[in-house]
């Protein structure tokens, strides 16, 4: 669990964030936060989940299973894959289909 220790550590210090934001947003004191990233505690399951929502990655990042922080990068790079395939008009076509349910969902724009 180094590794968890560790990514909860500099994901929560990049927010500028103190145990007790933590540990009140998780609905735990700040001494069981503190376990958390001394790698004397590990998280359940929700709170794993619940970690990796607050800071937009992936559980597989938190547990030191990929150095991706997200899927959407995983994604992203599958995407580049497939459309490299593909004729110039149909990646034209695929690209603009993205940026429509980009808008319609509400995601980031580039």
């Amino acid at each position: 669990m180094l590794m968890f220790q560790k990514r909860l550590k500099a994901l929560r210090t990049k927010k500028k964030l103190t145990h007790q934001d933590m540990a009140d947003f998780l609905g735990i004191s700040r001494q069981a936060y503190g376990l958390y990233e001394n790698g004397k505690r590990e998280p359940d399951f929700h709170t794993l989940q619940k970690l990796a929502d607050f800071f937009n990655v992936s559980t597989d990042y938190l547990l030191g299973r990929t150095d991706e922080p997200n899927n959407e990068t995983l994604a992203a790079h599958r995407t580049d894959d497939l459309m490299a395939d593909l004729p110039p008009e149909a990646r034209k076509s695929l690209e603009e289909f993205i940026e429509s349910m980009k808008k319609l969902y509400g995601g980031k724009k580039e």
